[in-house]
């Protein structure tokens, strides 16, 4: 049965008996956004209110929308106390719908900073790292992932130049991971970020703390080039991104610092901000950033006409979630509030770096020594969109499992993600649900799936439901085995490396992935690393077919043909119909002047590959030598 929802009436009374409605600054399916005034304070200031709605009102599910909502606005209170991270002023329930009031920072996003022409210098650079690293230090050191990190979520503030984080609807406590009694496994990390800004680990679905290091290191990098990062290159062999040559202007020393935020590899990278502004403050040149301009004034209360006309937003989209193919898990996760919109919604990974704001008058903080009215304020010339940004401090993200029953965390999760999901209809319309039937996520069977697209060659739609697999069963090593294996063959070794790590992490002497990461190495014609790791493999499953054909072949490459035979000897014993067993032992055959023997090998190689030219090749060298 479809539900209907009406639009709560919210100029009857003040929301929570405290919040008076003046106007509407965004709407979306499942949540609105306004401009309020708190009739509590002398003045009444002004902040602005984010209504999420629950599209149930069975009790049951209420009762545990409403605990994900307190725990996750405990988050955004914890992380307010920080000067450059806005304030949540309050988080309250009204007729069964959720609200949160948060505070307005009047400035600039860092977008319309980097849309400009021009190339930032080193000087600059390295203010900019210095701003938002010790911020990030301290939301890593409550144990917050941010996993959103974009210019358009860095404010420049009027009153004092400072950046202020905004939108941590992708907040996530790395020590609230809840344990399925059933399945004795943490709960589901959502994917959640902006291409570009975002690494691979946290496409998987794992995100750390050095998932946000890569994102300040990217917005350095797109100040430095001018360069937005998704048209970044990258190195086909090691996947790092190419950058340097678009930036000769900067020392080597800053250089290699942006490098290691960087990496591919989230292990080569500084594990948290606190390292890397540690890093950054031991260059040559690094001085403490002097932040206000001279000419700003103190961030104080300004005043403006009260009776201000407050115009709707403009109908522009800025969507920061990542859709991963999770339609399998009935899953749907949004992170930012987003304003009237007539976009599509396949324009998923569009960042709002694109997206060009129109400019906003300084609006001030209070000092510290001020009443509660450091909330007072007036503006003038007010955007309402920015407003929505600064506004959103959380949308809180469903979580996969919970100390419940198996079909009720199910029913939580459907209902909780439709209560954070802000997609936005056309103004004029009232969304009409249909609920789903809540769907128990299967990670085997789309791991079947994976299997079967791998064996049959389809490397990249197999790479896709590993992935999806690894986001609802992030310590399920055989997917990341499949990732490496498709990556292989895709011929992406530095990937392939990355995920043959993560298969080891969980399953240390894992034969398979030390055999695989050791055909990534080969790729490389790292051919001593890769020997060592196919000896590896083969001690710990001397019936693995596949890593003998691949030990065979490294030993043949670097001249060892007699190890190479021996290896291969045992490849054959365990599979006769490995083509590529007996061709490479003909190879070796032949080196050895063994001619008939080599032929013998390439002709059963070409009966099971009739078409293969390195046994073609083989074989005609041998009969020519032969005399036939």
């Amino acid at each position: 049965m479809s539900q209907h929802f009406q639009p709560t009436n919210l100029d009857e009374k003040p929301l929570g008996g405290r919040y008076k409605i003046i106007s509407k600054l965004g709407i979306g399916g499942f949540g609105r956004t306004f401009l309020a005034e708190d009739l509590h304070l002398p003045g009444h200031p002004q902040c602005v209110i984010k209504q999420l709605q629950p599209q149930t009102s069975e009790p049951e599910t209420l009762v545990m929308a409403r605990r994900l909502f307190d725990t996750e606005a405990e988050v955004l209170y914890q992380l307010g106390s920080h000067d450059q991270i806005p304030r949540l002023l309050a988080h309250f329930e009204d007729n069964q719908e959720f609200y949160l009031a948060q505070e307005f920072v009047a400035g600039e996003p860092l977008a319309k900073e980097l849309a400009g022409s021009h190339l930032w210098t080193e000087s600059q650079v390295i203010d900019l790292l210095q701003d938002i690293l010790q911020v990030l230090a301290f939301v890593h050191e409550q144990n917050v992932i941010h996993r959103d990190l974009k210019p358009a979520n860095l404010i420049r503030r009027h009153c004092d130049g400072k950046i202020v984080l905004i939108d941590f609807g992708a907040v996530k406590q790395v020590s609230s991971q809840i344990v399925n009694p059933e399945a004795g496994e943490t709960n589901l990390t959502i994917s959640i970020g902006t291409k570009g800004y975002m690494p691979n680990e946290q496409l998987a679905g794992t995100p750390r703390f050095s998932s946000d290091v890569y994102a300040v290191g990217m917005l350095a990098i797109q100040g430095l080039t001018g360069v937005h990062p998704k048209r970044l290159g990258e190195d086909p062999k090691t996947s790092e991104i190419h950058w340097r040559d678009r930036a000769p202007h900067i020392s080597p020393e800053l250089a290699d610092i942006l490098d290691n935020m960087v990496r591919y590899d989230f292990r080569d990278r500084y594990p948290t901000a606190a390292q890397a502004l540690e890093a950054l403050q031991a260059l040559p040149n690094w001085r403490p950033a002097s932040l206000t301009p001279p000419e700003l004034p103190a961030c104080q209360e300004q005043e403006s006409s009260p009776n201000q006309e407050m115009p709707l937003p403009p109908d522009e989209t800025a969507l920061t979630e990542l859709e991963m193919g999770l339609e399998a898990t009935n899953i749907r996760v949004f992170t930012a509030s987003t304003v009237q919109t007539s976009a599509s919604r396949n324009e998923i990974t569009a960042s709002l770096s694109d997206v060009e704001p129109p400019p906003h008058p300084s609006e001030t903080r209070e000092s510290k020594h001020a009443l509660p009215g450091f909330i007072q304020r007036r503006f003038v010339k007010f955007w309402p969109w920015l407003a929505v940004f600064a506004a959103v401090g959380v949308t809180v993200v469903a979580t996969k499992t919970l100390l419940l029953s198996s079909q009720f965390a199910s029913q939580i999760i459907n209902v909780y993600s439709l209560l954070t999901d802000t997609s936005t209809p056309e103004p004029t319309q009232i969304p009409t649900l249909t609920p789903q039937p809540p769907a128990k996520p299967k990670p085997e069977k789309l791991l079947k799936k994976a299997e079967h697209l791998r064996k049959v060659g389809q490397y990249q739609r197999a790479l896709t439901l590993y992935d999806q697999v690894i986001a609802l069963k992030p310590k399920l090593a055989e997917a990341y085995w499949g990732r490496c294996y498709c990556l292989n063959k895709l011929q992406k070794p530095s990937q392939a490396i990355v995920a043959c790590n993560d298969a080891l992490d969980l399953k240390p002497n894992y034969p398979e992935a030390l055999w695989l990461k050791g055909d990534a190495y080969f790729q490389q014609k790292l051919e001593i690393e890769a020997l060592e790791l196919y000896e590896k493999a083969t001690k710990r499953k001397p019936d693995l077919a596949e890593a003998w054909v691949s030990y065979g072949v490294a030993l043949q490459y670097v001249g060892r043909s007699a190890e190479a035979i021996r290896a291969l000897d045992k490849a054959i014993d365990l599979n006769r119909n490995s083509a590529e067993a007996w061709t490479t032992k003909g190879e070796a055959l032949w080196n050895l002047g063994e001619a008939v023997e080599a032929i013998a090998a390439v002709d059963k190689a070409l009966e099971l590959q009739p078409n293969n030219p390195r046994a073609i090749k083989v074989r005609q060298e041998a009969h020519k030598e032969l005399g036939q």
